[in-house]
């Protein structure tokens, strides 16, 4: 009798070893899953780039466009800047000519606007670029203002400007030319200045 009770304790024992163990080879699967997708995610190839270009013609970096569902999560790694804030934005034509008669990379145009607003709303604005005091910079951000068809069948272009960019955010208490609030050229580009580097769209 006691070595039946033995035998019965020590299967139940080996039972309830096995049932731990299946547990935790799931946690173990998940985390592996979840590691696995996390790593795609990080790995995957963008739809569309560019290689930014400053005045000089030195490759300063790069920005890259994945489509997300109804949204483009754009990525940047640029170095070679002045510290500070930069206007960052998509211009309407694909064309950077650092020799522009206009001035550097004028050829890119305006903003890309295709509903005719006035900035911070065009279609092309995006947050602003920050440099850090190494002149180095890290983007990453999402928007749905723009379709991946639109920014590489123009194709369109990247500009960063020299100055930040004011979004047009002049309040009614300033005055300029005798108006108050924003002149033309705050809701035309948001003074941000000349501009310091351009990349035109391509497909990959």
């Amino acid at each position: 009798m006691m070595s039946t009770r033995y035998f019965t304790l020590i299967l139940l024992l080996g039972i309830l070893l096995a049932g731990c163990a299946g547990a935790g080879n799931q946690e173990a699967n998940k985390e592996e899953t979840s590691e696995k997708a996390s790593n795609a995610e990080t790995d995957a190839k963008p739809q569309a780039e560019t290689i930014l270009k400053d005045t000089e013609d030195n490759n300063i970096g790069t920005v890259s466009f994945f489509e997300n569902g109804d949204q483009i999560q754009i990525e940047a790694d640029i170095k070679g800047l002045t510290p500070g804030h930069h206007g960052f934005h998509l211009h309407e034509n694909g064309v950077c000519e650092a020799d522009a008669p206009d001035g550097p990379f004028t050829t890119a145009g305006g903003h890309f606007n295709p509903d005719g607003k006035d900035h911070p709303d065009h279609a092309g604005d995006l947050p602003s670029l920050y440099v850090n005091e190494d002149g180095q910079a890290k983007y990453s951000a999402s928007f749905d203002r723009v379709t991946m068809k639109q920014m590489t069948e123009g194709p369109l272009a990247v500009v960063i400007h020299a100055g930040p960019d004011n979004f047009g955010n002049i309040p009614e208490r300033y005055e300029s030319e005798g108006k108050t609030g924003p002149d033309k050229e705050t809701v035309k580009a948001g003074d941000a200045g000349d501009r310091q580097a351009c990349g035109v769209i391509t497909t990959n």
